[in-house]
């Protein structure tokens, strides 16, 4: 009898169907501890939502959003980025209006990591 092969947690590196092309939406950011977390709010054109998190190893929020669209970017299926808003969530927000603010130096942080990357991708797949 064959050995059977262990279906992946739905959490696993590549939750998202290789069959639907995504856009980075919105990128979310909190802390933890000494850690940030970065959620990516992704849509494709199909009216589909998903939500990628990342945990980045360091508290510095400018290498956690270069580490989180690296790893969007090298999923393959994630094709876009540009007018991604990036901001903190709730959680991290002073006022009602915080949450409204958007942090444009990481938009841009984010935005260069991420097409950093999606060119290495494409290289690759020459």
């Amino acid at each position: 009898m064959a050995a059977r092969r262990a279906r992946p947690a739905a959490h696993s590196r590549h939750p998202i169907r290789a069959t639907s092309m995504w856009r980075v939406d919105q990128v979310f950011l909190s802390r933890k501890g000494q850690r940030v977390e970065v959620i990516a709010s992704l849509v494709n054109d199909q009216g589909g939502l998903r939500n990628l998190a990342t945990v980045a190893p360091t508290d510095d929020a400018v290498t956690a959003v270069r580490q989180a669209a690296r790893y969007i970017a090298g999923m393959g299926n994630v094709y876009e980025a540009r007018n991604a808003r990036v901001r903190w969530t709730r959680a991290q927000s002073v006022t009602a209006q915080d949450e409204l603010i958007r942090d444009h130096d990481l938009e841009d942080e984010f935005l260069d990591a991420f097409l950093e990357t999606l060119s290495e991708v494409r290289d690759q797949m020459r």
